[in-house]
């Protein structure tokens, strides 16, 4: 598939929930037996009640999510707060000292649609609304994130590429060259783009010549991008391990040439 991969943790015993790298450390989310575990690079340093199902890393915490409930810990498990921000969270995009907290459509046909569209939350803090960037941006639900110079997020009403400054301000959007409906994960690095779908992932030498190609490969929707820095661009989190990925570096000199 074209694609360097490795294995970063494997659990035989435990269900997985949820995973998150960064840099050289790897923290997992396990359904224990009427408890919650979270693991970071192996060792256990967090056992809670169940119903937890997103773990994130922040800039010097981690942060679990259940139903509406979002709750920041130390590295070394212990508790620091705990907020309200909202049912129907599809994303938690690591932001400032916290987290973007990005929704998923919240009713076709309802009441809540719009309540919640981007809010921030942070250890210690309430959480704040970004309505009017998610408007100015024309982020409805199931928006994508990436990590360049500092930010990035698609616009699929336009197929563009749009930079977003420390401020979550759009400074330029790019045409992307390809349809971005079904993607559901993309990366950015300083050489290209990488666009994941289901059944193919896309290679954009978006920074030079402007190339792209287009790869088949069969992705899992358990497939995201990994927010912050890491060797990898990718991580797919299954039942019993954790993958990451990124293509291959035969793919990324076809690209520039």
């Amino acid at each position: 598939m074209h694609l360097s991969e490795e294995t970063i943790y494997t659990n035989k015993q435990l269900l997985i929930l949820d995973a998150d790298c960064k840099k050289e450390q790897t923290i997992v989310l396990l359904k224990g037996k009427g408890e919650n575990i979270v693991q970071l690079n192996g060792e256990t340093i967090f056992t809670g009640p169940t119903g937890h199902h997103k773990i994130r890393f922040t800039k010097e915490h981690f942060c679990l999510l259940s139903d509406s409930t979002l709750s920041f810990y130390k590295l070394n498990g212990e508790f620091v707060s705990e907020c309200d921000i909202g049912t129907n969270v599809f994303e938690l995009f690591p932001y400032r000292q916290g987290v973007l907290c990005i929704y998923g459509d919240e009713g076709v046909f309802g009441k809540k649609m719009g309540k919640n569209r981007l809010n921030y939350a942070a250890p210690l803090a309430k959480p704040e609304s970004y309505l009017e960037t998610a408007l100015e941006n024309k982020i409805l639900y199931d928006a994508l994130f990436a990590r360049y110079k500092p930010f990035a997020c698609l616009g699929w009403e336009s197929d563009e590429l749009i930079f977003l400054n420390d401020k979550l301000k759009k400074e330029k959007a790019i045409k992307v060259p390809f349809a971005t409906g079904n993607i559901f994960a993309f990366a950015l690095t300083y050489e290209f783009g990488a666009f994941i779908e289901e059944t193919r992932f896309w290679l954009w030498d978006f920074e030079t010549n402007g190339r792209f190609l287009e790869y088949p490969g069969d992705f899992s929707y358990n497939t995201r991008a990994i927010f912050h820095r890491h060797k990898y661009l990718f991580m797919s989190v299954f039942e019993h391990e954790v993958q990451v990925f990124k293509p291959a570096n035969s793919l990324m000199y076809k690209v520039a040439d």
